[in-house]
């Protein structure tokens, strides 16, 4: 299944900083396939046999904390989640042409 992870507050002021390119190793390392990373976000969209998104989540913040020493807190999404936001936008409509990309969409860690 493909999965999108947004780690928060990496590469902020200098602080909690994680190189992209260790980042995907790091998940590659954990048995995450087809693994790419979006500019110093923290990022990542990739590939998992595992289907339990409590359980990656758990792998990469255990894996985080043994590589950098800090808590780094992490959202993620199904493919199909992430889909489901963008088709079912109650915004898409009232978008001109100028700002057809601009729609924020914040997550939260629980509801």
């Amino acid at each position: 299944m493909k999965y999108v992870s947004m780690l928060r507050g990496i590469n902020v002021s200098g602080q909690k900083k994680i190189k992209m390119s260790e980042l995907k190793m790091l998940c590659e390392n954990n048995g995450f396939e087809d693994v790419t990373t979006y500019i110093q976000s923290g990022n990542i969209i990739f590939k998992s046999k595992n289907n339990n998104k409590n359980t990656i989540k758990s792998k990469l913040e255990k894996s985080i904390i043994k590589q950098y020493g800090f808590d780094v807190p992490i959202n993620i999404r199904s493919n199909e989640e992430i889909r489901n936001i963008f088709d079912n936008s109650p915004f898409i409509e009232s978008l001109d042409e100028e700002n057809s990309t601009k729609i924020l969409v914040t997550f939260l860690s629980s509801i």
